[in-house]
């Protein structure tokens, strides 16, 4: 238990320290081995204030801390190096960095602004008795939860609920039906072999049924082009996109600063083609929600204003286990201040730009074998290499008009929907007009979310959908977009959050169920089956979310 206690503050120390180094602050753990003092005596004795639940404790273990008899010489010991290079291979054996274990085993990183250039010691010349008590209690009485989704979300010791913290979180190559939408082999149910099967109509018309790869630009680890005709087991590959990494520039109080952004939607059709990206005729009703900015010699953007703080820790929990949504906790892991927005004004074309990573230099965020800082970067960020010049983002899945969808979530105008997101909220996006759909005004179109679809049984269960399911499982709710390219001519990045919640009578009857198509969903609400949230009437529910599109798997 005295060493537990004394490993608390060096892993502290040790990841604390790793992360501070990026912004050029250092941290030194000074502590003692060991020293002769009657703290074991004392321990049982200390009032329940300070170590709880100490009545419970048995004569058998007071006697033994009666009996114990500890003369170890003092000595301190500077830390500082020992910790950077265990943190640093830690790192680099796939351990998360500023990944601690805080109130009852929560996965969350310590990434907290501090005044660059300032050194923080800290000093434990003498172990306060208190102070060990109440951890030693602390961690004797409340085990640790086990780690789940790859150290990105653990569960809470008292309610069972999840938080969810910085990074992606669960892959969209997820473990079951109900958070993997990738189609299975078209051979199913027939005598012959796949590869007697003729490729799908749309490599040549995409248009047509079969898996389309939208963004041309990007590098999928799941091939897009051969689904329905080779079999992708779950969980590999995970389901990312490697996609161009733009170091632009933009003005700050303090002078020119890096930008570094994608590119995912224009709003010109020869520069969408150009660059491979979507093409959105509704973009360039976007107005003054899209900053300006010029071209630079070298064909990238110079942005008058706007910056990203990629500091703030994502938090995020249900808000009970029976009524999950809306959460209890909702903190989004960056945030844009008043000029930002992803939509970006260049020469009269409007594209869908999204900033995902701090305004520093090339070394700060080079983590091309993955593990990035989330300080620095979007948490939808799996590695990213500024060297040469590309990023590899999280997908997620979705629905277009009953076709599974691969997309990328970047930003919305909401702090609680975009820690729901893992995205950046971006105020300046409220100047969207929203509940417009496809009129020629309109710069969205719809996304149709649920509150409270199926849950039981997680991603085993094959209906499961909604925000409820995934802040209890914390894979992501399966929402249902409208127009998509190929499928319809109306698609937007910016998407109008409909926001929808199946009623007592609907669920009582048997009726709720995965809805993946438009108008099914509209009918549903037609015909009094859903409502809006807390029987709300059905329709905008406020914010946007800005999502590019990245497949069509089907």
């Amino acid at each position: 238990m005295y060493h537990a206690t004394k490993w608390t503050l060096e892993g502290w120390g040790g990841s604390t320290a790793f992360e501070l180094k990026t912004l050029g602050i250092g941290l030194k753990l000074i502590e003692p081995e060991g020293m002769k003092t009657d703290f074991l005596h004392k321990i049982v004795w200390l009032p329940v204030t300070f170590v709880p639940q100490s009545h419970l404790w048995t004569e058998q273990q007071k006697n033994l801390l009666e009996s114990s008899n500890v003369e170890i010489e003092s000595k301190i010991i500077e830390k500082e190096n020992g910790i950077m290079e265990l943190t640093q291979k830690k790192q680099r054996e796939g351990h998360a960095a500023g990944d601690t274990l805080i109130d009852g085993g929560f996965g969350v990183h310590t990434h907290q602004p501090r005044r660059k250039g300032a050194r923080i010691r800290l000093f434990s010349k003498r172990a306060s008795a208190a102070l060990i008590a109440a951890t030693a209690a602390a961690i004797t009485f409340f085990p640790v939860a086990a780690t789940a989704a790859g150290g990105e979300r653990q569960e809470q010791e008292e309610g069972g609920l999840l938080r969810a913290g910085n990074g992606p979180g669960p892959a969209a190559n997820g473990p079951g039906p109900g958070c993997n939408i990738i189609p299975p082999l078209a051979s199913i149910g027939t005598k012959v072999d796949i590869s007697q099967f003729p490729p799908a109509d749309s490599l040549t018309n995409p248009d047509l049924a079969g898996p389309v790869q939208l963004l041309k630009s990007g590098k999928f680890d799941i091939p897009i082009d051969e689904l329905t005709t080779v079999n992708i087991p779950a969980g590999t590959p995970r389901g990312t996109i490697t996609l161009p990494l733009f170091k632009g520039a933009v003005n700050t109080p303090s002078g020119l600063k890096p930008m570094w952004y994608i590119i995912l939607d224009a709003g010109d059709q020869a520069e969408a083609e150009r660059l491979g990206v979507n093409f959105s005729k509704k973009l360039h009703n976007a107005g003054d929600a899209a900053r300006p900015a010029t071209l630079r010699s070298d064909g990238t953007f110079l942005f008058e204003s706007g910056v990203v703080d990629f500091s703030p820790d994502r938090q995020l929990q249900a808000g009970s286990k029976e009524r999950p949504f809306p959460p209890s906790i909702a903190q989004p892991g960056s945030v844009g201040d008043a000029n930002y927005s992803p939509l970006v004004n260049v020469g009269g074309i409007v594209y869908d730009a999204p900033v995902i990573a701090a305004a520093v230099e090339d070394t700060y965020i080079n983590f091309p074998n993955g593990n990035p800082n989330y300080s620095l970067v979007h948490d939808q960020v799996v590695a990213i290499d500024p060297v040469n010049r590309t990023v590899t983002l999280s997908l997620i899945n979705g629905y277009s008009f009953g076709k599974p969808v691969f997309y990328i979530s970047t930003e919305s105008s909401d702090p609680t929907v975009s820690a729901i997101e893992g995205n950046t909220f971006a105020p300046r996006l409220r100047r969207i007009e929203t509940g417009v759909d496809d009129i020629d005004r309109s710069a969205v179109e719809r996304i149709f979310i649920a509150t409270n679809g199926a849950s039981e049984g997680g991603c085993q269960n094959p209906q499961r959908q909604g925000l409820g399911a995934a802040l209890l499982d914390g894979h992501r709710p399966n929402n249902t977009f409208g127009g998509v390219p190929t499928t319809a001519t109306d698609y937007s990045p910016v998407w109008d959050a409909n926001v929808y919640e199946w009623t007592d009578e609907a669920i009582r009857k048997g009726y709720r169920g995965l809805l993946t198509e438009e108008f099914r969903i509209l009918k549903m609400a037609r015909d009094g089956y859903i409502t809006g949230p807390n029987g709300a009437p059905y329709g905008s529910f406020g914010p946007v979310i800005v999502c590019g599109v990245a497949a069509r798997l089907n």
